[in-house]
């Protein structure tokens, strides 16, 4: 006798992409404001503070995100992505690596997850 085949495995929804994708986001956000904490205990008041406004708007924008899904939301993720991409260099604060690295890598992360949300949003 023959087995049928056992149903085939289903890929991921996009719901259980948004919700990966939404963690990483969230993360990115408590990272920055985790980095804001570290560097107000090593005087970098400026980097502090660059990493603490972002910080806290993704972590905002995140929670009214989950109430219901708003492009206009990920848009706004992906410009203060871009905002802690760039603040290094345009505050001044880019001699400090520390903060400068943490800056551009959590920033890279808002970017990816918004525009990897925004393309989700977007499947048919």
């Amino acid at each position: 006798m023959s087995r049928a085949d056992p149903a085939p495995t289903q890929s991921p929804t996009w719901r259980t992409d948004e919700i990966l994708v939404s963690i990483l986001q969230y993360t990115a956000g408590i990272a920055l404001v985790l980095t804001a904490w570290v560097l107000a205990f090593t005087d970098h008041a400026r980097a502090a503070g660059s990493a603490l406004l972002p910080g806290l708007l993704i972590i905002m924008l995140y929670g009214a995100n989950q109430i219901r899904f708003r492009a206009v939301l990920e848009r706004t993720v992906l410009l203060v992505g871009v905002w802690t991409l760039v603040a290094p260099w345009a505050l001044g604060f880019a001699a400090n690596d520390g903060a400068t690295w943490a800056h551009v890598v959590l920033g890279s992360l808002a970017v990816a997850s918004a525009t990897a949300l925004l393309r989700i949003a977007r499947r048919p």
